[in-house]
């Protein structure tokens, strides 16, 4: 039974990447991004009448390195900052809640870092881009095929699927941005 169920798995995600677009995102239309629809958020960002978040602009240069923001068609579940009760006092990323698997894609060209599980974390990919700037992408349901340490990414180029691994209540990704070490708000840093 569990054999079954695990093929089936791999074989959803292997069509899900057979079904994917051909060609990279990026041109991929992430121009806005808005907070998930009924949810109340204590560290949300600011956003217009239509909640859409405010003055957001999809692409950010971090330390010479062209990142996006956030890079998964999704809306905003839980913004960068102090937040009350759910894990933890301070949320060091932005949740983008995608509601089933989604296409993870890089956020920027860069080198794999880190493809393994990490407590509260669960499935993570972490991207090194240079000058001390890397992203971290946590909670994934799974990893791309042949997606692997040392391997050259570009911007773009799926790198797994939104999931609910680590310490996690809905389908989403965990997104970080750091520099030197120190993560930052993905949706207002550099530039």
């Amino acid at each position: 039974m569990f054999r079954a169920a695990a093929l089936f798995v791999l074989l959803s995600f292997i069509a899900a990447c057979a079904s994917a677009p051909s060609s990279r995102p990026s041109d991929r239309d992430f121009s806005s991004l808005s907070l998930c629809p009924g949810v109340v958020i204590s560290n949300a960002p600011a956003t217009g009448g239509d909640m859409r978040i405010a003055n957001y602009d999809p692409q950010a240069t971090v330390n010479g390195a062209s990142l996006w923001r956030a890079p998964v068609d999704a809306c905003v579940s839980s913004g960068f900052g102090p937040r009350r009760g759910g894990a933890g006092s301070f949320h060091h990323g932005v949740d983008l809640y995608t509601g089933r698997p989604a296409p993870v894609f890089a956020g920027g060209e860069g080198v794999i870092e880190a493809v393994e599980t990490i407590r509260g974390y669960g499935k993570t990919v972490m991207i090194r881009h240079g000058r001390g700037v890397e992203t971290r992408y946590a909670h994934l349901s799974a990893y791309a095929p042949g997606l692997k340490r040392s391997k050259r990414v570009s911007k773009g180029e799926l790198i797994g699927r939104t999931g609910d691994t680590g310490n996690a209540t809905a389908i989403h990704l965990h997104y970080e941005i750091l520099v030197d070490g120190r993560r930052h708000n993905p949706l207002t840093v550099g530039n």
